[in-house]
């Protein structure tokens, strides 16, 4: 009876250690999920142009360290709605990445050997494009000055190498444009204009004022900054440059600065 009865607590114990360990890590077809994520992002967009017309959305990558990954979903998983609740933020956790949509604003795009610029919402005045419809940069401006990683010439900021869209949904073309690095470290606020290998990064971009300063960006979650990228005042902030980054950046307004097209063009 007592082997019995100790067999069976096991059993109830198991159970409930399988069951804590679904909920918090669901299986899930991913690639559906981010399908539905993508049409629900593009449904968001206030388009300006006809149905028809082509559209370019993009997004950056930000790659969580496996050393760090199994914390970070922890804290995924344990506020899944309120991340489903954000337009522009995705995480797919079969890769451990977090992406950040956003239109691809003003870019260039070549047809017919010349360059065609979209609209601040990534649109094009055209049902078809001559070519591959690769971005290939965009105009420098007052607010988008440009990156060392990029090739700057005659008023145009060149990526390091076109762009080609990954795939297409409708008329709405799919850009993949790279890492972005979360910088962790808080020297002064002089580290976090330059990345770890020397290219300089977003507030050399914008003509030296941060994300939040030049595109009138404060969440008010934290004391504001403008001596460093104010990447940390997101939704779970602890408002401490180099803490969580990872949990700070959704919704901070580096974040924001770049789900609205504003940072596509730096460091590729």
């Amino acid at each position: 009876m007592k082997t019995s009865y100790i067999s069976h607590l096991f059993c109830i114990l198991a159970s409930v250690l399988t069951w804590n360990v679904a909920q918090a890590h669901p299986s899930h077809d991913w690639s559906r999920d981010l399908a539905e994520f993508e049409t629900r992002f593009i449904n968001t967009m206030a388009y300006r142009l006809h149905n028809d017309s082509i559209k370019l959305i993009g997004y950056k990558k930000i790659e969580i360290p496996q050393p760090e990954r199994g914390e970070f979903e922890d804290h995924y998983f344990g506020n899944h709605a309120e991340w489903k609740k954000m337009d522009s933020t995705y995480y797919d956790p079969s890769t451990g990445t977090i992406r950040i949509y956003f239109p691809v604003e003003a870019a260039l795009v070549e047809h017919n050997g010349r360059l065609l610029e979209a609209n601040d919402l990534g649109e094009l005045d055209m049902e078809q494009v001559e070519g591959d419809c690769a971005v290939m940069g965009r105009k420098q401006t007052n607010h988008v000055t440009g990156v060392k990683g990029n090739i700057i010439k005659d008023g145009i900021i060149y990526l390091a190498d076109r762009n080609r869209p990954e795939r297409r949904i409708g008329n709405v073309h799919v850009y993949d444009f790279g890492i972005k690095v979360i910088h962790d470290h808080d020297h002064d606020g002089h580290h976090h204009s330059k990345r770890d290998d020397g290219e300089t990064s977003c507030m050399n971009n914008h003509g030296g004022p941060n994300c939040s300063d030049k595109f009138n960006i404060h969440q008010g979650r934290c004391p504001r900054r403008s001596d460093l990228c104010v990447d940390y005042n997101g939704r779970w902030t602890d408002c401490k440059k180099g803490g969580s980054r990872f949990k700070n950046f959704p919704s901070s307004d580096c974040a924001v600065a770049l789900g609205r097209g504003h940072c596509w063009n730096e460091i590729m």
